[in-house]
């Protein structure tokens, strides 16, 4: 079994260690120490990279025997038997212990204010998802939240520790699984004492910011986003340049944006009745204009949008009494054909009208509708001598 040195002191940067074993597998390779302070793998929290003899560990896992693993996608220039320096990625290693330990907090208080458990946990890089059993409102979701940065701002101590069996016997703790042996506890003062593998901060006043991104209803419970430390800083830093952004193109107070937008959405919901309005009314005009034919006839427009061509298309279709076209946009090049085709003519039909006027495109139904490369000239010369039906 490899040596855990995280479990003694989880802010160990750097090391020296025996290299056990250098295999290959599965076109990585695997490298085992005597001790290590690379956190495998476990309990929602990725594996620890680094170097290993100025060689990159990409990912470090733990097998059934208890021994520590560390991949590499490059062969190591070393072998078993030899001392090596190892150095942690300590930016990812911390940032993981403020998320961490910054989630224990959440669903500590998440248990103590409803009594909700968390039953389950991932961390993808520092952002987290948390799952509790409960549906919790968003109202209680901020008092949580607003709870959790009090206790960050109170710098309470972080404790990790295994407890004796006699010990643990006295101990109420949350915990997913039934330890048999090796339970770790790691307490928050006066927040949280919960069962885990993982590293964490020494006191709360290291996280840094607790924010909750998202919830969404999750199997009779719910699914929230979180974010801690330094990664919730950088995504502040993100959504406030961006709210400042939007409140200067609206020439608005950043803090008066969803007044401003309320404001903004109102007006385009008016516009678009207009819009609607003008564009049947366009469309109309266009449609009783339009020439009546015996059995198929285009349309040309000098604009329309893809819902006008559709429009117009099908109610020419029905004063032709069989195919129609609409041409629209630069050099009528946007389409829509409406008809009233059997099942057995609609594909030799498509095929035909895409290969004379180069088009591309498609549909269903009465329809077929995309963009072509013909002209006008071209286009009229086609329907002129144009006998399908």
């Amino acid at each position: 079994m490899t040596e855990r040195l995280y479990e003694q002191n989880a802010y160990c940067r750097s090391f020296e260690a025996t290299v056990a074993a250098v295999e290959k597998e599965n076109g990585r390779y695997i490298v085992t120490l005597d001790k290590s302070a690379f956190f495998p793998e476990g309990g929602g929290q990725p594996g620890d990279r680094g170097t290993i003899g100025g060689c990159a560990v990409s990912d470090t896992q733990m097998n059934a025997g208890g021994e520590i693993l560390h991949y590499m996608k490059k062969e190591p220039d070393f072998a078993a038997g030899e001392k090596v320096s190892c150095a942690l990625d300590w930016t990812l290693r911390f940032a993981r212990m403020q998320a961490h330990t910054g989630e224990h907090i959440v669903s500590g208080l998440a248990h103590r204010l409803t009594g909700a458990e968390n039953v389950g946990f991932h961390m993808d890089g520092t952002l987290m998802t948390v799952d509790f059993d409960l549906p919790l409102s968003k109202e209680t979701l901020d008092e949580i939240e607003r709870q959790a940065n009090e206790r960050v701002y109170e710098n309470a101590a972080v404790r990790a520790f295994f407890p004796s069996p006699t010990e643990a016997e006295k101990l109420v703790y949350r915990s997913k699984l039934e330890f048999v042996e090796r339970l770790r506890l790691v307490e928050i003062e006066g927040v949280d004492l919960c069962a885990c593998c993982a590293p964490h901060v020494k006191r709360t006043g290291e996280i840094g910011l607790i924010k909750i991104l998202t919830a969404v209803s999750h199997r009779g419970g719910v699914r929230i986003t979180l974010l801690c430390g330094r990664s919730a800083y950088e995504d502040y830093a993100v959504k406030y340049k961006n709210t400042l952004y939007c409140a200067d193109l609206l020439k608005e107070k950043h803090n008066e944006l969803p007044r401003a937008l309320d404001a903004l959405l109102e007006k385009e919901g008016a516009l678009r009745l207009k819009l609607a309005a003008a564009s049947k009314k366009y469309t109309d005009q266009v449609i009783s204009s339009a020439p009546r034919c015996a059995g198929h006839g285009a349309v040309f427009v000098e604009e329309a949008t893809n819902e006008e061509l559709c429009r117009i298309a099908e109610a020419c279709k029905t004063r032709c009494g069989g195919i129609s076209a609409c041409f629209g946009g630069d050099d009528c090049k946007g389409y829509c054909f409406a008809m009233s085709l059997p099942d057995e003519k609609y594909l030799p039909f498509t095929k035909t009208i895409l290969e004379a006027l180069r088009g591309r495109g498609g549909g269903k139904g009465c329809f077929l509708q995309g963009k072509c490369a013909a002209g006008r000239a071209e286009i009229e010369a086609f329907f002129a001598g144009f006998a399908m039906l």
